[in-house]
């Protein structure tokens, strides 16, 4: 299916074009805002939308989604060592690092910055297994990463924790709410920085 505002590729049942914010099915609507100003990532009004969207997708058409909600680790370290604005340019290479450790067809959106910056990967027809593999690589590409803007800083890392949909599951599934509710709860476990976690607590 093809924009009809910028004529970009748009997914299946997609309600919102993911390059312009447009309505597909109103076209006498605003498009929503979908940049955040610091990362230059989808804001986490549009990611929470595309999630909603490809979550009921994926349970129409019986097909794998997941998604990983990733933290920075150390954060409250790296914002007293570096200030606001030090801090705002390394999270943008870090958003730039995300983007370029996915796949095209994935969608990286950055979430909040209260408290540890968290960050959104949709990653369509993506099962759990499939996930955890992503979230693996995704953290391996964090970690040999150096970062121009951090200073000191040079080196990262981060957590993640992963959900995927369920398909047996009718309704609304939250999971951006459930990776983060597991990477939560995996941080409680005590396993430490630099994992990824999904339901088992991979």
């Amino acid at each position: 299916m093809i924009c009809w505002s910028c004529e970009a590729q748009v997914p299946e049942g997609a309600q919102y074009c993911p390059t312009c914010g447009h309505s597909q099915s109103n076209r006498n609507t605003s498009p929503i805002f979908v940049v955040d100003a610091t990362t230059e990532l989808f804001n986490a009004v549009f990611v929470k939308a595309i999630v909603g969207q490809e979550a009921n997708r994926a349970i129409r058409y019986k097909r794998p989604l997941s998604v990983l909600v990733v933290e920075v680790d150390h954060a409250e370290h790296m914002h007293h060592d570096l200030g606001v604005s030090l801090l705002n340019g390394l999270l943008r290479e870090l958003a730039q690092a995300l983007v370029q450790a996915v796949r095209d067809t994935d969608t990286v959106g950055f979430l909040d910055s209260d408290g540890p910056p968290h960050f959104a990967i949709v990653l369509p027809e993506t099962d759990a297994q499939g996930a955890v593999l992503a979230a693996d690589k995704t953290r391996r590409s964090i970690a040999s990463h150096d970062f121009e803007a951090g200073g000191q800083w040079q080196r990262l890392t981060v957590s993640v924790g992963a959900a995927t949909v369920n398909l047996e599951k009718m309704g609304v599934q939250d999971l951006l709410q459930e990776a983060y509710l597991t990477l939560q709860q995996g941080r409680a476990d005590g396993a430490g920085p630099n994992r990824t976690y999904n339901p088992l607590h991979v």
